[in-house]
């Protein structure tokens, strides 16, 4: 079993036992998401349409078995490689130069070329269902410690340590804001989708974008696209 598959065995045997106790955690600012004032500086890249397909007729499966929790649009489905300025309140202090971000970003970026990411499966945490993201190399890791090393040298890294460090290829994809949900009956469901593929992506590009805690489409910024190599 590789890294990140252990990781992601972890995350859902915590979420497993959470689901079996009915005790996941709800998120209070789900679904009105007006009153949640954070928002992030991220580099997000995004599943091709066959992989948005494949999650969103997946999603209308686990609708029926918790209905009323928060479902990610196709639109919305992402990976963050990167997040920048984790989401906050104090966000316009804390983005003080976006012009610097997107230099540095520029930068690394055009040193790596296109790479391919295979979704298959779900986990979950405590409060959310994930689809697992497996990259078919390590460009993705050497791009991020390339970020991560970059914005460090230009002393611009300050929020980087705040957010656990990210390992996976994951999408988040639906979150846990209702209580009356029959939890077992969830677990159930979900263990059965451990293996479930959703296809694969070519990863020909990466976006830098300003939004909410949830990378909601209709509070995203799309500040700069970046072509990888082919």
């Amino acid at each position: 079993m590789n890294e990140a598959s252990q990781i992601y065995e972890r995350l859902w045997q915590e979420a497993a036992r959470a689901l079996a106790n009915g005790r996941p955690s709800i998120d209070p600012c789900l679904p009105d998401k007006t009153s949640d004032p954070r928002r992030g500086l991220s580099l997000l890249l995004r599943p091709e349409p066959a992989v948005q397909r494949s999650i969103h007729a997946f999603l209308g499966e686990l609708a029926a078995v918790a209905p009323g929790q928060y479902f990610y649009r196709p639109e919305e489905f992402h990976v963050t490689v990167l997040s920048i300025v984790p989401g906050t309140e104090l966000w316009r202090d804390k983005i003080r130069s976006v012009t610097a971000y997107q230099s540095i970003v520029r930068n690394v970026l055009k040193a790596y070329r296109e790479f391919s990411i295979g979704f298959r499966g779900i986990t979950a945490s405590a409060n959310a269902v994930m689809v697992q993201g497996f990259p078919a190399n390590n460009t993705l890791a050497q791009l991020r410690n390339h970020l991560r090393e970059e914005l460090r040298k230009n002393h611009v890294d300050g929020e980087l340590g705040r957010k656990y460090k990210i390992q996976t290829a994951h999408m988040t994809v639906m979150r846990f804001c209702r209580p009356d949900t029959d939890w077992n009956r969830l677990k159930v469901f979900l263990e059965a989708s451990r293996t479930t593929p959703f296809g694969e992506t070519r990863v020909r590009s990466v976006q830098l974008v300003l939004g909410d805690w949830y990378a909601s489409a209709n509070s995203m910024r799309l500040l700069a696209e970046y072509q990888l190599r082919t």
